[in-house]
């Protein structure tokens, strides 16, 4: 729980009854990919993890495990996003940590996720929690831009990074 002044983080897989609030901080852009989210996540294979500050959802981050198209890349954690009021508050390692034990706790030994050069903030983070480059890039759908920030182009290139999760 939450020392005095701190605000209390904590980490879950969605529920259908998280829906509203997934749903209010959509933007234009990402208008109904909450319910598709959840709606993966039913289908199996796709798990969405929230995260909350002091009872509130104020973030959330996929883990994929699907390979549905042949990708080398399973398992991948997809769209990490902390809204604005829950940054800097370390929610956004809180959901990468979750994220990361599930996928151990599913029998992967690494995770994998993409960035798009227009996300330039999230490579610091992910570095520091100890994802690193894998000097791969793939063509990539923009939907990282989520918060209505930046201009997305109509064939983006990922960065793909990868971390251990058998070495500490």
């Amino acid at each position: 729980m939450a020392e005095a002044g701190r605000a209390s983080i904590e980490t879950r897989l969605a529920t259908a009854e998280d829906l509203p609030a997934l749903e209010a901080n959509e933007t234009a852009k990402t208008k109904g990919l909450s319910a598709s989210y959840l709606e993966e996540q039913a289908k199996g294979g796709y798990y969405v993890v929230v995260g909350l500050i002091d009872g509130e959802i104020a973030g959330r981050v996929i883990l994929d495990t699907r390979d549905d198209d042949g990708t080398p890349l399973v398992p991948e954690m997809k769209l990490l996003w902390v809204y604005p009021q829950g940054r800097r508050k370390g929610l956004g390692a809180a959901l990468t940590q979750h994220l990361e034990e599930l996928a151990r706790e599913l029998g992967y030994d690494e995770v994998f996720l993409g960035v798009t050069p227009d996300n330039p903030a999230a490579i610091p983070l992910y570095v520091g929690l100890g994802y690193a480059p894998t000097g791969e890039h793939r063509s990539a759908i923009n939907l990282s831009v989520i918060d209505g920030e930046g201009e997305g182009t109509d064939d983006p290139i990922e960065a793909i990074f990868r971390k251990s999760l058998t070495v500490r």
